[in-house]
């Protein structure tokens, strides 16, 4: 997707005559953050307060109607207040309380995975049809800092047709065509959106200047506009003055319409308008640029638990489909909950409190816990049916994705001798020689060595040839004469290369300055890559009203030489010390044999305030144009410096010496970057002051907490490469490898039925990625979901099964396309279904 287009062609039929009283739709609300400058405790007992305070108003005033969304909010009434709950439900069927937003949270909308968006619409919509009978059908994010431009599909696939936001804002942060239009994605999926003028909250106080002021901003051929009103943020609702002001404006024998609404009903009349609407075709950007970066903690947790969970229910979902395992429905169920809860804008944004943070980091690690447990059972169950016999130990190793790879696996094997050989310090463990499954040898190399007082931890590390979404079994032996291992001895490189990429050294800086692609001979770096930038941030946490982190104030220097501290048969690892002020940065360059990427390992040990930490690639390319990932999608940039929003990977291409060429930038938890004049910049991590909002400042004799403190690890890889990013670069399935690594578990050696190799589902051709495997939420059936990643429609085949009982459908993927298919469990069926699991209306 090119951002920003706004095309002047409309939807719709011809409009109606023009109005000339517009009706003002008063949506009272109460927005409720449930963790911000209070942690969650305080959050929940102010939803209570203000539901049971939006019902008073209800039975003072009969017309008033209130708007709430957020499933998560109605679930804790259900369990703290069972009559408040009650009542609610009484309201919703009366048509007095509207239930919006249709997800588990308001979410930030531009750092969850395209695959946690479609889980707040499944556990959301689930939630209000058990609670109340009936879903939302208007998305509603009035709070969150942007819009990723995938999101039309993704509402239309949970059965949300309309869209409320109030950010980014209008003039400053982004000028639309309009308070309403239809909001399209690329696949052309389109949903009626409206950011209404003003804001979502209002003052306690009357609203008739309020009313008015929203009455002149209504689009003239629509005649409808919405006006919000209501305290927000730490709840409140409508105050009874709210009201009261609104039924005398009702009265006034002049000026707008009034009627208490809801945004339901207010886009239906848009629609029973027939009016023609301006077609947006962008994400909705920007607001608090410094949110893509702000605690880095936060971040990492969240893309850890997305991927371990997506792992978790592959090989459970498999294990129970092949072999009738039991399926964790309940537990991943609670850990997809807690990941989407701390989704909430500013928690997974990191605008919230100190503690606030701490607590979500708790809930990660349980929900991590959660998918390990449910990884280990099922692969226990398929690992069961294996034949692991072999001379040696057996070593499975297990691909999460649907497509055969070629790809590092670091594993750890415990070696002992007798316990009286440890005990005395006489046993040392040799080096190690690893077969695969048709018996031949496999280069493999030792990284390190612990010892744990009964015995040895060995690392390894080597290159699998693994199936696609299945396993291979490899054998571990430790011969008596081979030669114990002792760590290589650093000596200083100035460059490494394989067969296919040259990585040199400048030995004063220490950093790259030259990566070749040596299929071509072309450069991809026009000058030292990799640097590590300190940027002056004196910004407040959000960043608000900063467009680019350019202010430069430093650069990190080597300390010591660049030193090639691995140098073995499967990889080559150079290592550069540098520091700044109080801070350090170890960058580890990896290079594997054969492969055609650089690994880039950095551990950063930070101590400074108000800065920001990127890394700077200026690349040899010549009319660059940068494109980068979104949720479940990728949109092309204009690249004017601007800190933009990332997932998994950003591309810069471009011409060098005539050729197309690129380069593909990966990551496993970073979701900011910009690019300026050919050079990209990942940003790394910023340390703002906790929750710290302008305009209130820095006073001296006050004990701050800053952010990003201390250690954090990023991997990154670098991909240059001849031609597109979709074809040669293959970017996106690279991206899923970097942050979905193959699992390693070593078993018993036994007879088994399954093959000692083998795919239990592969999908074709690469342009269509499979990215989950699940149980259906109510019942028996597999889910499978996927998205077209390249902008042609493609013939699939999906593969399930083993040999002769493997099965094999054709899908047809339209461009841009995320599909979900449901095979039936008693047939051979497979279905095209909506996200929330169901068939579709034809």
């Amino acid at each position: 997707m090119a951002r920003p287009v706004i095309e002047g062609q409309r939807q719709g039929a011809t409009m109606t005559a023009k109005r000339t009283e517009p009706v003002v739709h008063m949506i009272g609300n109460a927005h409720i953050d449930p963790v911000w400058l209070w942690r969650v405790g305080e959050g929940r007992e102010e939803v209570l307060s203000t539901y049971r305070s939006a019902l008073d108003r209800m039975v003072e005033t009969p017309e008033f109607v209130f708007s709430s969304g957020g499933a998560v909010t109605y679930r804790w009434v259900q369990e703290d207040a069972p009559d408040l709950f009650a009542t609610i439900q009484q309201r919703v069927a009366e048509g007095r309380w509207s239930l919006v937003n249709g997800w588990w949270v308001q979410p930030d909308c531009n750092i969850p995975s395209g695959e946690s968006f479609v889980r707040h619409g499944l556990y959301g919509q689930r939630a209000l049809m058990e609670m109340f009978g009936t879903r939302a059908v208007t998305g509603y994010n009035v709070d969150s800092f942007g819009h990723a431009c995938s999101l039309p599909q993704i509402l239309l696939g949970c059965g949300l047709r309309n869209y409320v936001f109030f950010r980014p804002e209008p003039g400053r942060e982004m000028d639309l065509p309009g308070t309403l239009f239809w909001w399209e994605s690329d696949d052309g999926s389109r949903v009626l959106a409206s950011r209404p003028p003003l804001h979502y909250p209002s003052q306690p106080g009357g609203l008739i200047e309020r009313i008015d002021a929203a009455a002149s901003q209504a689009p003239a051929d629509v005649g409808h506009v919405m006006c919000f009103y209501g305290v927000g943020n730490h709840g409140g609702g409508p105050t009874k003055e709210n009201i009261a002001s609104i039924t005398r404006a009702m009265a006034r024998p002049d000026g707008p319409q009034v009627r208490f609404d809801n945004a339901d009903r207010f886009f239906e009349a848009v629609r029973a308008s027939a009016t023609e609407l301006p077609v947006v075709h962008s994400d909705l950007q920007h607001h608090a640029r410094g949110c893509y970066t702000a605690v880095s903690a936060i971040k990492r947790y969240n893309r850890k638990c997305e991927h371990a969970l997506l792992t978790a229910e592959k090989f459970a979902a498999l294990s129970h489909h092949f072999l009738g395992s039991g399926y964790p429905r309940q537990a991943l169920t609670l850990a997809w909950h807690q990941v989407l809860f701390n989704q909430f804008h500013d928690i997974l944004a990191g605008t919230s409190i100190r503690e606030a943070c701490e607590d979500a980091y708790a809930e990660y690690a349980e929900s991590l816990e959660i998918a390990q447990v449910a990884l280990e059972t099922a692969l226990s169950a398929i690992s069961a049916q294996i034949d692991t016999q072999g001379a040696g130990r057996s070593l499975l190793v297990f691909n999460p994705l649907a497509w055969a790879q070629s790809v590092p696996v670091e594993t750890a094997v415990m070696v002992t001798g007798h316990w009286s050989e440890d005990w005395g310090g006489v046993f040392r463990p040799g080096l190690v020689c690893l077969t695969d499954d048709q018996g031949q040898e496999v280069p493999c190399q030792v990284t390190a060595l612990e010892h744990s007082g009964a015995y040895y931890v060995l690392h390894l590390c080597f290159l699998a040839d693994l199936p696609a979404l299945g396993y291979r079994c490899y054998h571990l032996a430790f011969p008596d004469d081979a030669p114990t291992w002792t760590p290589p001895e650093p000596r200083k490189v100035l460059s490494i290369e394989n067969a296919y990429l040259g990585l040199s050294f400048d030995p004063e800086s220490g950093w790259p300055t030259s990566l070749i692609d040596k299929a071509n001979g072309l450069e991809h770096l026009r000058d030292a890559g990799c640097v590590p930038l300190v940027i002056d941030d004196p910004s407040d946490t959000w960043s608000h009203d900063v467009v680019s982190f350019d202010r430069e104030v430093g650069r990190f220097h080597a300390q010591g030489d660049v030193a090639l501290i691995e140098d073995g048969p499967v990889r080559q690892v150079v290592r550069v010390r540098s520091q700044w002020g109080c801070s350090t940065v170890e960058s580890d360059y990896v290079l594997y044999a054969d492969a055609r990427q650089v690994y880039l390992d950095v551990t950063v040990d930070w101590h400074e305030q108000g800065k920001m930490l990127k890394l700077a690639f200026p690349l040899a390319l010549q009319d660059p144009q940068s494109t980068s990932s979104a949720p479940y999608g990728s949109i092309q940039r204009t690249d004017d410096g601007g800190e933009e929003p990332c997932q998994g990977w950003v591309d810069v291409r471009g011409m060098i010496d005539g050729r197309p060429c690129g380069f593909s930038l990966l990551n496993d938890c970073k979701y900011g970057y910009d690019v300026l004049a050919g050079e990209l910049r990942m940003s790394i991590l910023r340390s703002p002051v906790y929750a710290f909002h302008q305009p209130r400042q820095i006073e001296p004799g006050v004990t701050y907490h800053y952010t990003d403190q201390g250690e954090q690890v990023v991997r990154l890889a670098l991909i240059p490469y001849s031609g597109s990013w979709q074809r040669e670069g293959d970017v996106v399935r690279r991206a899923e490898s970097l942050n979905a690594p193959p699992v390693a578990c070593e078993v018993e050696a036994h007879p088994g039925e399954w093959p000692a190799c083998a795919s239990l589902v592969r999908c074709s051709p690469s342009n269509v990625v499979l990215t989950t495997i699940k149980v259906a939420e109510d019942g028996e059936d597999l889910i499978l979901r996927g998205y077209e990643t390249a902008g042609h429609e493609t013939e699939a085949e999906i593969h399930l099964g083993l040999g002769a009982a493997r099965s094999r459908w054709t899908v047809t993927w339209q461009p841009h396309e995320i599909k979900t298919l449901r095979l039936r469990h008693d047939s051979p069926a497979l279905v095209e279904v909506n996200m929330l699991e169901e068939e579709r209306a034809h």
